[in-house]
Parts: C-alpha cells; structure tokens; sequence
C-alpha cells in the first residue's frame, strides 16, 4: 500500500493512473479521493465516475458540482461520466445493465494502459457491490480498491474543509486476483452479466489448479516420493502403515514426506501449512481420477527389524 510521501516511501507509479468512483449525492468523496491519491504520489490522468441516471434531485445536483469544480480539483486529470442506463438497481436485471457499464468502463481504461484506482464510497449499496464485482472479474495485481473515510457527521461538509482534515483518508481494500487478467479478460469479455462471468471465472480458476498441481507432481516430486503421496492420498494411514504397504521403513516414508512438504513450501509459499492435510486435499482430484489398481502398495505383510518387506 503507498505511503504518504512524508512517510519516506513513494508508489510504484509506471505508467498511467487512472481513477474510477462511484458517484451519489455527494460530489466530494471523488474530489476527496483524487486529492489523497495525488498526496500519496499517485499520478491520477483520468477520473471516470460512474452514477445512475435517476431523477433525484440530489443525484443531479452531485454530478453538476462536480463538474463545476473540477477545473480547481483536477490537477491536470480529465473527467468522464458514466450514467448507468437506470434509475435504481432494483432488480437482477437492473443488476446486469449495472455491472455492463462498469465492466465496459472499467476494462476500457486497462485495455488503454491505465492502472485503475477504484473509489466505492460513493452512491447506493447496490451500486458500489457492483463494482466491488466489477473489480473482482477485472483487476490485476497493480490495480487498487479504495474507501475514502470521512468522520460522522462530517461528511456534508465544504471539500476545501474536509481536505484539511487528516482523518479524512483513503482506506485500500483487499480484492482476490483468482487468475491471470490477460486470459481472464478475454474470456469475461463475451458475458454480461456477472452470475455467468462468476461462473466461467470459477472453471478458469479449477483449470489452472489442476494444471499447477499436475506439474508440481509430476515435474517436482521424485517416483519414490509420488509413490509415498499416492498411499497416503487414496488409502491413508500413519507413517508406519504407509511403510508397511510400500515395503520401506517409517523413517524413509517420513524423510519423503519431509521432502514432499518443503517442495510444497517452496512452491506455494508459508501462507499454505505444508502437511498432510494439504498433500490430501491438493492431490486427491489429480490421483483418484486417474486411480487403478496399480498406484497403491500391496496389503500389508511380515516385516523385519529394519521395516523392509521380507
């Protein structure tokens, strides 16, 4: 996450920023967001705000002082706006048309090499869980998802005035990037709605895993060590029980493992506890689907001191 510049850390600002807001009654939280993005070092080119076409007064009134004091607020940024072709989201369908216009709009600036800066402070819940969808289907690694906080009560007032308040600021939200955005886009590119979006980004998502894993058993793990997860993925068992199946002594099976676990480490990094649980629930799908007879040891049989199969 940036820090302020006084912080003595700036952000990673190569190429084109952009802002995307969601707009409601309240025009300062955009101007807002666009003054704290600038402090933090972000380069802010274009803002794209995007507000239902409703005949509120309050909506109207919003996007016309937005627009009459951009000029002072702008620092060289140029504005668009996006009215949704309804006046509430009210319904599923109203939903749909919602969430075309923000994937269109949203997508346009990334396909034209803009980092996008998503501000959902403003306008009603529905709108701002649309593009909180939006921003899961399209984000990259390099885009950010924000909340502009403002203190009760004052968020009606004079932006010249919020601004000069430090508690006013920018809170970054955590989006799940479940795929890479080139493919993901293009594939999201052909619906328009977000339900089968949702739905062909899942299938994306299980490709790409079953993929990872296959290479990761395959081209990583060692046959002794395929063997080992095999027994304990389709039939269990101690250390012990899985020696006595295969013909090794438990030490073996447990140095195996050992190994197994650390490739898993090193391969998906600490967040993922490296252990049995794990190596059951990541290989269980590629093995069983592909189970015969012959991937599992024989049934247990006599053993001597040193655990190797008479």
């Amino acid at each position: 996450m940036p820090r302020l510049k006084g912080d003595g850390y700036l952000p990673i600002v190569k190429g084109p920023h952009a802002l995307a807001a969601t707009l409601g009654t309240e025009p300062q939280v955009v101007l807002l967001a666009l003054a704290r993005l600038v402090q933090q070092g972000w380069p802010i080119a274009k803002c794209l705000v995007f507000h239902t076409r409703s005949p509120q007064a309050g909506i109207r009134a919003a996007l016309a002082r937005l627009q009459e004091l951009w000029p002072s607020w702008s620092r060289g940024a140029d504005l668009e706006c996006a009215a949704l072709p309804l006046a509430d989201l009210d319904s599923q369908e109203a939903l749909v048309r919602a969430y075309r216009v923000l994937r269109q709009g949203i997508q346009g600036l990334k396909e034209a090499g803009f980092t996008v800066h998503l501000c959902v402070s403003g306008g009603r819940k529905p709108l701002v869980l649309a593009a909180f969808l939006t921003a899961q289907f399209l984000f990259g690694p390099q885009d950010h998802l924000w909340y502009l906080y403002s203190p009760p009560g004052k968020e009606k007032l004079d932006p010249e005035r919020l601004l000069e308040d430090p508690r006013v600021r920018l809170l970054e939200l955590p989006v799940p990037i479940w795929t890479s955005l080139p493919v993901f886009l293009q594939a999201v590119g052909r619906y328009q709605d977000p339900w089968t979006a949702a739905e062909v980004q899942r299938h994306l998502v299980r490709q790409t895993q079953q993929s990872h894993v296959a290479r990761l058993y395959f081209e990583r793990f060692t046959p002794a060590e395929q063997k080992v997860v095999q027994e304990l993925v389709l039939r269990g068992g101690t250390n012990q029980e899985i020696a006595q199946r295969l013909g090794k002594s438990p030490r073996t099976v447990g140095h195996q493992l050992a190994s197994v676990y650390e490739k898993l480490r090193r391969e998906l990094g600490p967040a993922v506890p490296a252990d049995r649980t794990t190596v059951a629930s990541l290989f269980a799908p590629l093995l069983r689907l592909g189970q015969t007879t012959d991937d599992v040891g024989p049934s247990p049989g006599k053993m001597d001191r040193g655990g190797e199969r008479r």
